[in-house]
């Protein structure tokens, strides 16, 4: 796997013990084997950053574990990561600390992205907490172009983007952007990134089930579905 693609894989996290431990075994047990993972831990009080600091003492060659020296915002936080990503690394994939990946996960995005240079972002379909999500694409649907992706948006209100975890990018793209989201946009900075992208990159898709976005936690998206506000958000993108 020497000659395979570097996979700069990033995992933000602060007081998500309760979850980390899945996610960070999910990432370990990738079947893609050329990967770094970072974590970076943001001024956690819970234990997390010890159990993460375990985890990169055991694989000093594969984990790098990075610390904040002040607390963050999330959106703060999710760039700060982003840029600790190997210089080296041909792509990027983020995995939150609440979510995990299916072990396929990595070596199918990874495969699409090959095979179709122009894309720039990578999907599948999601499970979304006991739903499967991201089903908008007729099969096989590998590459399609970034403004179509963003016209299907808009006029037949079909979402491609999931989640952070959903989606692997080129990393060169993922540098270009400083910072990479925009806090103005939050909670749907990530979503404003990928529109962006989509301007000059082609979207790719893989038809299986990759990843795992939780839904019985409290993060700000759970919240925001139990008060009807998602369609407000696609309004404001």
């Amino acid at each position: 796997m020497e000659s395979a693609p570097l996979v700069s894989i990033v995992t933000p996290f602060y007081n998500t013990r309760e979850y980390l431990v899945e996610c960070i075994e999910s990432v370990l047990h990738q079947t893609y084997e050329n990967w770094e993972y970072v974590l970076v831990d943001n001024c956690s009080t819970d234990g997390s950053s010890e159990l993460a600091a375990n985890y990169a003492s055991v694989f000093p060659s594969r984990v790098r574990l990075i610390r904040t020296k002040s607390f963050l915002s999330q959106v703060e936080n999710y760039n700060f990561a982003l840029s600790c990503i190997a210089p080296e690394s041909k792509y990027c994939k983020m995995v939150q600390a609440d979510d995990w990946v299916f072990p396929d996960c990595v070596r199918g995005m990874v495969e699409v992205a090959e095979k179709h240079p122009a894309v720039g972002i990578v999907a599948s379909y999601q499970l979304d907490g006991a739903r499967i999500d991201l089903d908008g694409l007729p099969y096989p649907s590998h590459e399609v172009p970034g403004r179509d992706v963003c016209r299907l948006y808009f006029l037949k209100k079909d979402y491609f983007f999931g989640t952070p975890t959903s989606l692997l990018m080129r990393s060169d793209l993922v540098r270009s952007r400083v910072p990479f989201y925009e806090e103005r946009f939050a909670p749907f900075e990530d979503a404003h990134a990928c529109f962006d992208l989509l301007r000059t990159c082609n979207y790719g898709f893989v038809h299986q089930v990759l990843t795992f976005s939780r839904r019985d936690n409290e993060s700000i998206l759970s919240r925001m579905r139990g008060l009807g506000l998602m369609q407000i958000g696609r309004a404001h993108v």
